[in-house]
């Protein structure tokens, strides 16, 4: 899978920053992964591409040190702003490459978290990165979305082929079982922990699941299709997913997602 440059990661999470907050499935799948992490209290925690904050928030009521790192400024302050409203001290921010991290020495952390952020990094430099910066026996933890899932991006990209546009499923070079443990091992994780768990959408996120889809990893075509054909695009979109819940609920609003912890 070829990844998008860092400017245009910047610039799509920078524009999605103000409504990022509502995706409740992201928070909710960053809260599991933390608890599949079984942190201790005195860990000290990367969460790497932690956007507006989900799974630093969770760990933070946890552990003495969290540091979170994001490229995304705008993600950043809404993430700054959760924790002031929370009142939780003990959460660094920092704006930088989570893949390039060296102003932190091999070992600084017990824990590294990457939740539903790999699409957008080059996985082999992300992954080797995360397990320099671990202390031996530290632990990763990530969750990705298994391939073809969910159905509302299926019908996304559906959609956009019949206007012309060359989409692709980002979560499919790491959403089997096999695929994530192999990219763990290759980067020289041991002790590897898959589990793999349904999540089901809740009104928000399907209500924002066209602006989610239109700005996803892999879907870069269809932003490049004219206003017309995105007007099109989004009218053939949002007809599809109202038939498919009329239909077949239950395939629109659960979703699979896969989590593996392991050990350096």
């Amino acid at each position: 899978m070829s990844h998008v440059g860092l400017g245009d990661v910047v610039a799509r999470f920078d524009r999605r920053a103000p409504t990022y907050n509502r995706n409740e499935w992201h928070r909710r799948s960053a809260e599991r992964l933390v608890e599949l992490l079984s942190l201790k209290s005195g860990d000290r925690v990367l969460d790497a591409g932690t956007g507006t904050g989900f799974a630093a928030i969770a760990a933070a009521s946890q552990v003495t040190r969290v540091v979170g790192v994001d490229v995304s400024a705008a993600m950043l302050e809404q993430a700054r702003r959760s924790l002031d409203t929370l009142g939780l001290g003990n959460v660094e921010l920092v704006q930088a490459d989570a893949t390039a991290l060296p102003q932190y020495a091999d070992g600084s952390f017990d824990a590294v978290m990457g939740a539903t952020v790999l699409l957008y990094m080059p996985v082999d430099r992300a992954l080797r990165e995360w397990r320099r910066l671990l202390r031996p026996g530290g632990k990763v933890g990530l969750s990705v979305m298994r391939a073809g899932s969910p159905r509302a991006s299926q019908i996304f990209r559906s959609c956009a082929r019949r206007l012309g546009a060359e989409v692709f499923d980002p979560s499919a070079p790491l959403g089997s079982v096999a695929s994530l443990r192999a990219a763990l091992r290759t980067a020289g994780f041991d002790d590897i922990t898959p589990t793999e768990e349904s999540i089901e959408f809740m009104p928000v996120d399907l209500a924002m699941a066209w602006e989610s889809n239109l700005r996803s990893a892999g879907h870069e075509a269809a932003q490049r299709l004219s206003a017309s054909d995105q007007d099109k695009l989004k009218s053939m979109f949002l007809a599809e997913m109202s038939e498919t819940l009329d239909r077949d609920r239950a395939s629109l609003v659960n979703a699979e997602m896969l989590y593996a912890v392991a050990r350096r």
